[in-house]
């Protein structure tokens, strides 16, 4: 039975296998025949062909050179567009100017300072009786200032002088003259040497002059102060230096050395030193106020010379003098400024006829009034004769000062008042003298 359904199964599957094993053939072999070519109306694109096995790979090669880059081409960049402007903004009035750029050593050897310094006083006062004050009168000067730098070391000053007036009872007082000329050596600040006509290395008055004091009136009443000359100056030499820009300075001249004079005389001696301890007074001259300045200093000085009493006689008297002097100057930051000044004289010579003098002065400058600043002052000058007995004499001076641009732009109103010495041992005595002045002074 089992055998009978086994041979059954059988049968059927050798019956199969005839009929699909052809068919099987036929279709592998239908597989391995390539496809009929497409119609050449419309051509296909052969099958890609199979990719090559992959080969070892080859060594790389060299870079190739690039080629060389073409040169830019010029590109003119646009004019950069320009900024607006910033607003202006005008400077505060109370500021200075800017410093001008310092010169080069070319153009100081070139260029000639020049300067007009002016000066004219109307008063009322009598010529022939100066006590009275019922006559009016004008006198002025002006300077022409010419100063210059040769060489590093060389400098030189030319000053000339034209007046008129002087208190002349008619009028011609009129002159021009030489005021300085120096010819200066100037190696070192701490020494300098110059030659010529020159102010008197004295007293701080005269380094100032009446250009640099508050004052309208030089001090001097009753001939008193320093042996000097004509406008303070005198012909020779002066040795002098600086320390610290001008805290401290000295001086030592030798003047009057003009010959032909009878009788002769001997040269002056003149000398002075001067310290100044808040601030530096730079330079051969000083002021008498810097109208705002902190400032105390203190100067003393000394003078010698013999004079022959007679051509030949070779017999001589000497003249000799010491004086000392102070400035204290003092800014109230925004509420003035103040000024103290005296000076002390002392005669021990054989000619003099005073024995002392001084002077003591105050001013006070006061914060702007209009376009300038008034400056009321009081000084007051006494002499005392050598001559026993002899009355000292007083001199006082009262004025008020407007100044608008320092020293450059300033005017005086005052009264003056000489009080009267008399006549002893041969020396004449001053007159009562009065007078009450305007002055107007400028620079440029």
């Amino acid at each position: 039975m089992k055998s009978t359904f086994r041979h059954c199964l059988a049968k059927p599957s050798i019956l199969l296998a005839a009929v699909a094993l052809p068919s099987f053939y036929s279709a592998l072999a239908q597989a391995q025949v390539p496809p009929p070519p497409p119609p050449a109306a419309a051509p296909a694109a052969p099958p890609p062909a199979a990719p090559p096995p992959p080969a070892a790979p080859a060594p790389a090669a060299a870079p190739a050179e690039p080629p060389p880059a073409a040169a830019p081409a010029v590109v003119t960049p646009p004019a950069p567009e320009t900024p607006p402007a910033p607003p202006t903004v005008p400077p505060p009035t109370d500021a200075p100017p800017p410093p001008p750029p310092p010169m080069s050593d070319e153009e100081k050897y070139k260029h000639i300072n020049m300067g007009i310094w002016l000066r004219v006083t109307g008063a009322l006062q009598n010529q022939r009786h100066l006590e009275k004050m019922d006559r009016a009168s004008t006198d002025g000067e002006v300077e022409f200032h010419f100063s210059n730098q040769m060489r590093k070391y060389f400098q030189w000053t030319a000053n000339l002088v034209a007046e008129y007036g002087g208190g002349s009872a008619d009028g011609s007082g009129s002159k021009i003259g030489i005021l300085d000329l120096i010819a200066q050596l100037e190696p070192d600040p701490a020494f300098n040497i110059w030659a010529g006509r020159m102010l008197v290395a004295s007293d701080r008055s005269n380094f100032s002059g009446p250009y640099f004091m508050g004052p309208w009136n030089y001090p001097g009443a009753y001939g008193s102060g320093p042996a000097e000359g004509n406008y303070g100056r005198n012909d020779g030499a002066t040795v002098w230096g600086q320390a610290g820009g001008g805290i401290f300075k000295y001086y030592l001249g030798a003047y009057q050395l003009y010959g032909g004079a009878s009788p002769v005389v001997q040269p002056l001696i003149s000398g002075r030193i001067n310290l100044a301890l808040l601030s530096p007074e730079p330079g051969y001259y000083s002021s008498s106020t810097y109208y705002g300045k902190d400032i105390l200093s203190l100067g003393v000085g000394g003078q010698y010379q013999k004079v022959e009493t007679g051509k030949g006689t070779s017999v001589y008297t000497n003249y000799s003098l010491f004086n000392a002097d102070l400035l204290f100057e003092k800014d109230l930051m925004g509420s003035g400024v103040l000024d103290v000044e005296g000076a002390f004289f002392s005669y021990t010579g054989d000619t003099q006829d005073k024995k002392i003098s001084y002077f003591a002065l105050a001013s006070y400058l006061t914060p702007e009034t209009g376009v300038g600043k008034f400056q009321p002052l009081f000084r007051i000058q006494q002499s005392t004769p050598k001559a026993d007995g002899a009355k000292t004499g007083t001199a006082i001076d009262a004025q008020v000062g407007y100044v608008i641009d320092s020293y450059a732009t300033r005017f005086a109103l005052g009264y003056q008042h000489v009080g009267k010495t008399d006549t002893i041992g041969g020396k004449t005595g001053t007159p009562e003298s009065n007078q009450v002045f305007l002055g107007v002074q400028m620079q440029k």
